[in-house]
Formats: structure tokens, sequence, C-alpha cells
């Protein structure tokens, strides 16, 4: 039997959401038998619409793409990402515990401020609030990610431009 073809968003680069949620769905397997830790981490753009208008939705399309880039630097190959909705992500990260994703979100956000984006009416920045969820002992891949995406909505309720860990 041979594997599912990646699909792959071809604005991002990052994998699109039905095949993300199968390679979670085995790591989440995987990582329940092996008692491995299993770290996702649900990463939101903050201001998506108010970008769209300053700057344009090719603008903000070109920083999506940046961000996937910014990401796979800062996780340096330790897990897929994939495009969750128009401007969220997400990330499964075997063998990586939720203290150990809550660093990898920080350095995230930190690379984000130093990062300039173009557009014909200027440079700007994106933001992002990140939620990160740990693998529970026999929790589906389905409530990790719920959970993760849920901390990542509480981020955006603090203030947006931050992490918050499940």
């Amino acid at each position: 039997m041979s594997e599912r073809a990646p699909q792959i968003c071809p604005s991002t680069g990052a994998y699109l959401r039905p095949y993300f949620e199968s390679l979670l769905a085995k790591a989440v397997s995987e990582a329940n038998q092996e008692r491995m830790p299993l770290t996702v981490l649900w990463v939101d753009v903050d201001e998506t619409q108010e970008g769209n208008d300053a700057h344009g939705r090719e603008a903000i399309d070109a920083a999506l793409s940046g961000l996937v880039d910014e990401l796979g630097a800062e996780l340096d190959g330790r897990g897929p990402i994939g495009r969750m909705e128009g401007d969220a992500f997400a990330v499964s990260l075997y063998a990586v515990a939720p203290y150990m994703g809550e660093r990898l979100a920080e350095g995230l956000r930190r690379r984000l401020t130093d990062k300039r984006f173009r557009s014909q009416s200027g440079g700007f920045h994106l933001t992002v609030s990140v939620g990160v969820a740990g693998l529970r002992p026999g929790e589906p891949y389905g409530n990790l990610l719920d959970a993760a995406e849920a901390a990542c909505v509480q981020a955006k309720q603090a203030g947006r431009d931050r992490v918050v860990v499940r």
C-alpha cells in the first residue's frame, strides 16, 4: 500500500490541512504507542484583515509564505507545517515536549519582530498568536489539534502577539 502523495499549498509551501491532519494522526498513534512526547503549535497571524486593507492581498500572501519560511527555519526540520485556514498554520512536533514547543513558538515570535515584509505602500511586520498543546496519554489527534487552536484563541484574547500553552 503506497503513502498518500503530499498535498502542498502552492502559495506558502505548507501542507494542505487534510494531508497535515493525516500526518498528525499517524504521529499521535506512534507517540501513544512509543510513549513519546508530541506537541502541536497553532500559529495564527494577527490582524490580517487590517494588513489586507493597508497593504493588499498579494503582499499579505507573500508575507504568509515568508512566515512559513521563518517557521521552517525556527523549527530546523523538527516537524511538518500545515496551512489550516487562510492565515493559520499548525506544526506537529514529534518527540518534542510542550516546554520546547513553547520555546520554538517564542523564537518564531522574535524572528517575526525582526522580519520586515514589503508592499507597494511600504514595509510592514507580522505578529502571531501561538497556541501550544502537548499530547496527553490516549488523546486523539483531533482533540490535540483543537487544544492547540483553543490555546491560540486565548493568546489572541490576552492581547495578541503572544504564546499560550495548554
